[in-house]
Parts: C-alpha cells; structure tokens; sequence
C-alpha cells in the first residue's frame, strides 16, 4: 500500500474516531441533563426539554453513523476498492468543515485520494492495474 494511502486511510480512522467520541460525548450531556431535569416531573414536558432530547438523539446518532461511515470507507480504501476512493472524497469534503482538526485530516485524506499512487491503487477504471502496482492485500 503507498504511503499516500496508508495516509488517507490512518486521517480516516482518526476521524471516525473523533465522531464517535464526540457521539458517546453528546449522549452524555444530553443523557445527564434528562437525569438533572427528571423524567417525571413537570420541568421534563416543557418545549424547550422536548427540543433538546430530539436534537441530542438527532446528533448522537449523526455523529455515530459518521464514524462508522469513515471506518467502513478505510477498510474499502485498504482493500482497494473503487467506491471508496469516491466515498473517501466525498467524506473528506465533509470533513473540511469541521474547524481546525477535520479540516486537516480532510485535507490530507483528499491529497492521498486525488494523486497517482490513488490511481495506481485504484486500478483504472476498466479495472486493469499497472504491473508496477501489486494488488491489495487484505490488513
């Protein structure tokens, strides 16, 4: 595997792991604040603790299948499969947004996907690798 994907795939696993940590954070909070503000007691039908236990569901479950996305995508990445290489693009667009430490491994996950090792790595797209490329083995 070059050093380019090996790269990828290392910014990849470190980013799944950031979102399921911060999944496993937000089901904290939100979880505790369930606890503080009671399950029972009049405070808990107000608009304002319905919002927050729907938005804290909502994120901790866009967090967790984010993680498990980017993991799903570096095994395909490791095993050379074409659709990874596009779903590691789009993910790592994704990961841009996320100010400061996603925006660094979005941009290190995107240079090792768009350069001629990835290509090399990938196959062309009849499927054909150069002999220079030997073919991905399994991790």
């Amino acid at each position: 595997m070059p050093d380019s994907i090996k790269t990828t795939r290392l910014c990849l696993v470190v980013a799944a792991g950031l979102e399921i940590a911060t999944a496993a954070l937000f089901l904290f909070i939100f979880l505790s604040g369930a606890v503080l503000i009671g399950w029972g007691t009049e405070r808990s039908g107000l608009l304002g603790s319905a919002l927050l236990g729907a938005t804290g569901i909502l994120l901790t479950v866009l967090f967790a299948a984010f993680g498990v996305a980017d993991l799903l995508i570096a095994a395909g990445i490791a095993k050379g499969r074409p659709w990874s290489r596009v779903a590691g693009m789009v993910m790592s667009v994704l990961l841009l947004i996320a100010v400061p430490v996603g925006t660094v491994l979005g941009i290190f996950a995107l240079k090792g996907l768009q350069g001629p090792d990835a290509r090399a790595w990938f196959g062309s797209p009849n499927g054909a690798r150069p002999e220079s490329c030997p073919p991905p083995t399994a991790v």
